[in-house]
């Protein structure tokens, strides 16, 4: 099968972003452009063969398909020379020897997620367009008149019960889409080379069976103007993240690795290379020479070799550091090499990134997030487009971790779900996941630490859960407290955080009078209801009284300080982004107060 994309619009609605751009060619909040973004997925769901037809700033459209990953592709790019003058039903028609066969049609400014074009792709309908019943009518875009399934016309100008929006991607039999050129060539004959496509359509869409295909549960929308870009790219990152693939088993890589059309890979490894020895059925290249707390030029050598490898993916083994640098070299990869990739503006890449987490507490491999250091100043990187592609959970992994580790890492992965749910940025989604993880932690963390399997796989996922949800949600003033302790005290971050988490916890429940989610008070007070419920209890103060219950059993290092000095350095140092995530501001002497009690100075 084909794709039939029309990129031949001038974008006059988008201003100064289509100014040197092609509208299609307009970026994303990934950083990935909604041209490229098409090719992409459509790639990934089995079409390698593309007509586009193209107006002003071709030559972007012709760089975009000569992507590494889009080698094995086939273009056509038909030109329309009267861009400016005509609507797409010409370009179609200059295009139209090429329209046969079964095909995807599509406009070339609609955004999509991937389950949409596999589910088109599956349906049993050889024809069928995009339709959603439940979303409001628009005033200025398509709408679909329906009868009995089927499509029976395509127009703007449709407000009847029986129309409902549309977006112009199809799927088209052979049949159906030579009886839609033959109208086309009819159109032009005529002199009507300003219309859509679809009025042509019209004329024989009650004799054919374009069946309607709903959209309710997808996304596929078209950017027409700057506002709709940002929606747009505020909308699809959610579809996005639920595409990440999941799989159980350090086998499963292999699984894949065939499915991507994956042949070697780039191996960032934390763990011993025995873990893994004998369980791929591809070639590979090992990266081990990072640190725990990687520093930026352990990234740049790791980036070195990735481009010298031959390799066509990323797979990394290991804790979070070791999915972090992976994180890292995938986005710098991608970047120019003539200066520092930690000063150029991130560009997306399309390598694909396995991730296998051997600990069971950062979530990594479910975040947008890595963190390096750079001149020894630790440095957040965040980015939509490091957000790996699949990840593995095996259990097995997890053996041999010491006591402490497993303890720290799986209280990192309880506070992470705790500050989501209270945190500016929760939703449905990220308030789901979290308390699943919550439940999972408290139910099984006993058996995990004694060495039980099947308690060690659901604490594994827990923390993928519980990483679920702060991609969604970040995290908040706990995580924000813990940085320097862990830095100051030489105690692991989890730890760090778990002292921090109980003193947040009670400030914010006996102070949501002074919420400062757009949501509102009761929004707040319901989130600290529900995590009370969550942990079993009625109140917070009796579910902050169970957090600390927990961490007495943990038996953990006791941490002091009664210098005021240290005490000072420490409300100084904590990150005022991560604050601006809390329901609640929190000020310098707020901040100072709670050292003094979590160190009982």
């Amino acid at each position: 099968m084909k794709a039939i994309i029309f990129n031949s619009g001038l974008g006059k609605r988008m201003g100064e972003l289509t100014e040197h751009n092609h509208k299609s060619m307009v970026r994303l909040q990934s950083g990935e452009a909604i041209f490229e973004r098409q090719l992409r997925i459509l790639h990934e769901c089995g079409i390698d063969e593309f007509v586009v037809t193209v107006g002003p700033f071709k030559e972007q459209l012709i760089a975009a398909s000569k992507a590494k990953h889009l080698a094995d592709c086939r273009f056509t790019f038909v030109e329309n020379p009267i861009y400016d003058k005509t609507n797409y039903i010409y370009s179609m028609y200059l295009a139209r020897e090429y329209i046969t066969g079964d095909l995807l049609f599509m406009h070339g400014d609609l955004v999509f997620d991937k389950k949409l074009v596999t589910d088109v792709l599956r349906s049993e309908f050889r024809s069928l367009g995009c339709v959603n019943r439940s979303k409001p009518l628009p005033e200025k875009d398509f709408k679909a008149r329906i009868a009995n399934g089927c499509i029976q016309e395509v127009s703007v100008k449709i407000f009847d019960e029986n129309c409902f929006a549309f977006q112009p991607f199809y799927k088209l039999c052979t049949d159906d889409a030579a009886a839609w050129v033959k109208q086309v060539e009819k159109f032009i004959s005529e002199g009507q080379d300003q219309c859509y496509a679809e009025n042509a359509m019209n004329e024989i869409f009650p004799q054919l069976s374009v069946r309607e295909f709903s959209y309710e549960n997808y996304y596929v929308d078209e950017v027409d103007t700057a506002d709709d870009l940002a929606r747009v790219s505020s909308e699809i990152r959610r579809f996005d993240f639920a595409e990440q693939e999941f799989a159980s088993g350090i086998g499963s890589v292999n699984d894949i690795m065939r499915e991507y059309g994956l042949k070697k890979a780039f191996v960032v490894c934390g763990v011993p290379a025995g873990l893994f020895e004998g369980k791929f059925d591809f070639d590979y290249k090992i990266f081990d020479a990072f640190t725990p707390n990687p520093d930026y030029s352990e990234v740049c050598e790791g980036v070195k070799q990735f481009r010298a490898s031959g390799c066509d993916c990323i797979v990394s083994i290991g804790g979070g550091s070791a999915i972090d640098v992976a994180k890292c070299v995938k986005l710098y990869a991608a970047m120019d090499d003539g200066k520092p990739y930690i000063d150029q503006p991130h560009t997306f890449s399309a390598t694909k990134h396995i991730a296998v987490p051997t600990t069971a507490g950062t979530g990594s491999e479910s975040t947008r997030f890595a963190v390096i250091y750079y001149n020894g100043v630790k440095q957040s990187v965040t980015d939509d487009s490091i957000l790996p592609d699949a990840f593995v959970l095996d259990e097995s992994l997890l053996k041999g971790l010491p006591e402490y580790h497993k303890k720290s890492t799986m209280l990192d992965a309880l506070c992470h779900a705790v500050e989501s749910l209270w945190s500016v940025n929760s939703d449905e989604k990220s308030a789901e996941d979290a308390i699943r993880a919550i439940l999972l932690i408290l139910k099984h963390y006993r058996a995990y630490l004694e060495g039980d399997g099947f308690a060690a796989y659901s604490i594994l996922y827990a923390a993928n859960l519980a990483g679920c949800a702060i991609n969604i949600s970040q995290t908040t003033a706990a995580h924000a407290m813990s940085y320097k302790l862990t830095s100051s005290f030489g105690i692991a971050h989890g730890h760090a955080a778990a002292l921090c988490l109980p003193e947040v916890w009670h400030y914010i429940a006996a102070h949501t009078e002074e919420c400062r989610d757009p949501r509102g008070e009761d929004h707040l007070i319901q989130a600290m209801g529900i995590l009370s419920d969550t942990f079993g209890c009625d109140t917070p103060e009796e579910a902050i009284a169970k957090f600390n219950c927990l961490m007495s059993e943990m038996d953990l290092k006791q941490v002091s300080c009664a210098d005021g000095d240290k005490l000072i350095e420490l409300a100084d140092s904590v990150n005022p982004q991560r604050l601006g995530n809390c329901p609640v501001a929190l000020s310098r002497d707020v901040l100072l107060g709670m050292y003094r009690r979590i160190l009982k100075g």
